[in-house]
């Protein structure tokens, strides 16, 4: 993974410009196609804060930086830069023209001090002295630019100047004065003149040193006396503190903001002992004006004690800010941690291999990706695939012929506990100095899930080919025999028995493909969304009668013996659409009938308790095969129950119960003992509770003394979530089914919970923080958390018991103990009290 960096991000100001400047109409075209050579120079122009400045290209285009700006006055900033360095500078050309061209054409730097070239700024043409430095930019190829480091010297020129002036007016007086006294005392004038001499002598060296602090890069001052009152302040200084008046002040009248922070105490403590601190990296918080809020930074510094006549006269304090530098490092350590952290959720482990060696560094993710970190390449292969290893192995070597790359998937057996990955490997070989390959780096992504769904799509691809074979099938055959019909209409129109047979076939066959195709229009409709079910309460007695009547033909046909086990009229009630719900459970009625030999039992059993209804349908046929169970619902899934077709179908009956079942808030299951075992289907929906009649209540979130509590179940895992709901109903508690955690805090409002039973190993948002989120709402704050998970060791207990659960059950969990739990629960008092009837227990 290769990261990229932005040479002209910050700069300030002029890192503003260069970012904003349309480089295309520059001969230097855009910056992405600039020299590396030409962006690591900008890039250190724009990081420094002292002024710099840069002619790049034969046409000597310009860059600066804000430093720079300053010097320039408004005639020149910013049109400068960019600009071709003659036509910025004419004026002065004659002066730095030939400079220029000297280190352009190889001839090395150029250093000036104290150099007069006058510049025109702020409209008036001033006289400006200059200590600055040519550079040649350069690499193999010659040189590409000159850099320049400079700095306006005109004050100090002047000062220097005026202090001459000042020297010789003040040396001239003092001749006068001893000429005069000459006469009158020698030895007094002699003195005087030494004395004078010793006091120019301290004054030029005072002079000549506070010129040097002025032009140092770090920050300088110098602290009198045990209250360390400040006696000089060197620029950098200034602007590290704000520029507030310091001289005459002690530390702690003058800078009032680091209270707290250390720094008077270390000043104290070297004052005290005469020994030197210092330190590096440290961070201050300082107000640059008096009503802004504190701004840290991070300096480098020494306390230096001043000894005079043996004793600490003061402190000399020197140092730098260092914000940059360690801002920066800062920076790179989280970026380090955020590509560690993106590594490990991509599932991805960089890794670096020593070919002479055999030696492999892995990145720190490599164990719980590989399940080992090897430090020896060799060890590994034994875990890859021979197939994979002897792919990856030619396509590694011709990469190295030609210190290329190469990239292969491969599959690697994990030492720890023996499951198969999927890596999609790449790879560069890397080159020494003479062009040898010496070593290899890559990066192996985990991609098992990516192969997963591949297989998925192919299967889902077969599935689909092979129904639409299926359909094609059963389409034509109903033609044969209608065709053969028409033709003994036409062959024989007056024979009477033959038109009857011909008719029967006919209406035979046409209603058999009328049934084909109305399931595949049912089909399509309700997984389009276009089936509008006509909820109203149903009867399930009228709905069995009506079901058991349409099968009928077929179980006498079969010779099948069929056995109801259902309530009386009006026992028992269902929120639901009558003509849909009798579609359910003719088809299961018909499917068993279907698959079970002639002479078979078929047993139909309704029960219903606390709300929910349960219809189960038995068989004792051919029951199913394990590997089919987990798609016996699914569309463009045909298996053959049988060892022929005989049955007909499209085998679409089932998809189409699943869909009109879940139509109704509801969810229907499987189960054989295995292939001649016979099979059951069973249907779970919720109970309607008609005003004030039979049936039991509905489920809603109403609670009354003795019904049980209001429990809601989170689980993805929708049929441990259902089986789970039934236990927990059959012992009279009212039960809410969520699969989604963000539903389930969506719904808990209307619901209020007595207590809530998370799965901890949710999508999207795990058990725990939903346990959190839970405690934070109103509608569910004193609900009993109940955690019923299968992670026994991720998911340990302490941290549940932090989330906020009250009890913690690992699966699959002991149903006595939950309930025994569950008993010794309180309802609590819920503001909501009242639901719709029709409304879905299972979410």
């Amino acid at each position: 993974m290769r990261l990229t960096f932005d040479f002209l991000s910050n700069g300030g100001e002029l890192g503003a410009l260069m970012r904003a400047k349309d480089w295309s109409t520059t001969p230097l075209g855009p910056p992405e196609h600039w020299p590396t050579l030409l962006k690591s120079t900008i890039r250190l122009i724009l990081t420094s804060r002292h002024p710099m400045f840069l002619w790049w290209g034969g046409e000597l285009v310009q860059f600066y930086n804000d430093a720079y700006r300053l010097t320039m006055g408004p005639e020149r900033h910013p049109c400068a830069l960019g600009q071709r360095g003659r036509d910025c500078w004419e004026e002065i050309w004659p002066i730095i023209g030939p400079q220029i061209e000297t280190v352009m054409a190889g001839g090395g730097s150029t250093w000036h001090e104290d150099q007069l070239v006058p510049v025109t700024r702020h409209g008036k043409r001033e006289d400006v002295w200059w200590t600055y430095g040519y550079s040649p930019i350069e690499d193999h190829d010659g040189v590409h630019g000159v850099l320049v480091v400079c700095n306006d010297v005109t004050a100090q020129h002047n000062a220097k100047a005026a202090l001459e002036r000042m020297n010789l007016a003040l040396t001239e007086q003092i001749a006068q004065r001893e000429q005069a006294q000459r006469l009158e005392a020698i030895q007094t004038g002699q003195r005087l003149r030494a004395e004078q001499a010793l006091r120019e002598q301290r004054e030029a060296e005072t002079t000549r040193l506070r010129s040097l602090f002025e032009q140092a890069h770090g920050f300088m001052c110098i602290l009198r006396g045990p209250e360390h009152v400040f006696e000089f302040a060197n620029s950098a200084y200034l602007r590290l503190v704000g520029e507030r008046p310091l001289i005459g002040k002690s530390v702690r009248e003058a800078l009032p903001d680091i209270v707290g922070q250390g720094f008077f105490e270390l000043l104290d403590a070297v004052y005290a002992s005469g020994k030197p601190y210092k330190a590096g990296d440290l961070r201050i918080e300082l107000r640059t004006t008096p009503d802004s809020g504190p701004v840290q930074a991070y300096i480098d510094f020494v306390y230096q004690p001043i000894i005079e006549d043996g004793s600490v006269s003061g402190i000399f304090v020197q140092g730098f800010d260092v914000t940059d530098r360690t801002m920066g490092r800062q920076a790179l350590q989280r970026s380090e941690l955020r590509l560690k952290e993106g590594m490990k959720v991509a599932r991805m482990v960089v890794w670096d291999w020593d070919l002479a060696s055999n030696e492999v560094l892995f990145s720190d993710n490599a164990p719980e990706l590989f399940g080992e970190n090897w430090t020896d390449m060799r060890s590994l292969w034994d875990f890859l695939d021979p197939a994979d290893l002897q792919r990856m192995e030619l396509a590694r070597s011709e990469a190295i012929k030609s210190n290329g790359s190469y990239g292969e998937v491969v599959r690697l057996r994990r030492p720890d506990n023996g499951q198969t990955v999927w890596l999609q490997v790449y790879a560069t070989v890397v080159p020494d100095e003479a062009g040898n390959a010496r070593c290899i780096r890559g990066v192996s992504i985990d991609v098992s899930a990516r192969k997963r769904a591949e297989e998925s799509l192919r299967e889902a691809g077969r599935h689909k080919d092979e129904f639409l074979a299926m359909l094609s099938h059963e389409l034509r055959n109903p033609l044969a025999p209608i065709r053969s019909a028409a033709h003994l209409l036409a062959m024989a129109p007056d024979n009477a028995s033959r038109v009857k047979m011909s008719s029967v076939i006919i209406e035979r066959q046409v209603n058999h493909m009328t049934s084909l195709i109305n399931d595949l229009l049912d089909v399509s409709r309700v997984n389009t969304g276009l089936v509008v079910l006509d909820k109203q309460p149903i009867d399930l007695h009228q709905v069995v009668l009506e079901s058991v009547e349409q099968t009928q033909p077929l179980i006498s046909e079969r010779g099948h013996t069929l056995s109801l086990d259902v309530p009386g009229e009006g026992e028992v009630a269902v929120w639901g659409d009558r003509k849909r719900l009798v579609q359910v459970l003719t088809n299961l009625l018909h499917n068993a009938a279907k698959y079970t030999q002639p002479g078979g039992r078929i047993m139909l059993e309704i029960s219903h308790h606390a709300d929910t209804v349960e219809l189960h349908v038995r068989d004792n046929g051919i029951g199913l095969d394990a590997m089919l169970m987990p798609h016996i619902f699914d569309l463009f899934t045909q298996e053959k129950r049988s060892s022929d077709r005989s049955q007909g179908g499209l085998g679409l009956g089932l998809a189409l119960v699943r869909s009109l079942v879940s139509l109704h808030g509801g969810h229907v299951t499987a189960a054989s003992p295995g292939p001649g075992e016979g099979a059951t289907f069973s249907v779970y929906l919720q109970k309607h509770a008609a005003p004030g009649g039979a049936g039991g209540s509905g489920r809603g979130p109403r609670h009354h003394e003795g019904e049980g509590l209001r429990l809601m179940l989170v689980d993805d895992n929708k049929d441990a979530a259902n089986a789970m709901a039934m236990v927990l109903e059959s012992a009279g508690h009212v039960v809410m089914v969520e699969h989604d955690p963000h539903r389930a805090l969506e719904s808990v409002g209307s619901f209020g919970p007595d207590a809530c039973l998370l799965d901890i190993g949710l999508p999207g948002m795990d058990g725990n923080e939903l346990a959190r989120r839970l405690r934070a709402s109103t509608h569910a704050r004193g609900a009993t958390l109940i955690a019923v998970t299968g992670y026994g060791n991720k998911y340990d207990k302490a941290s549940a018991v932090q989330a906020g659960f009250d009890h913690y059950f690992v699966k699959p969990a002991n149903t006595a103990e939950l309930i025994g739990v569950l008993a010794r629960i309180k309802p609590v008092a819920s503001a909501n009290q009242a639901m719709p009837a029709e409304a879905g227990a299972h979410g």
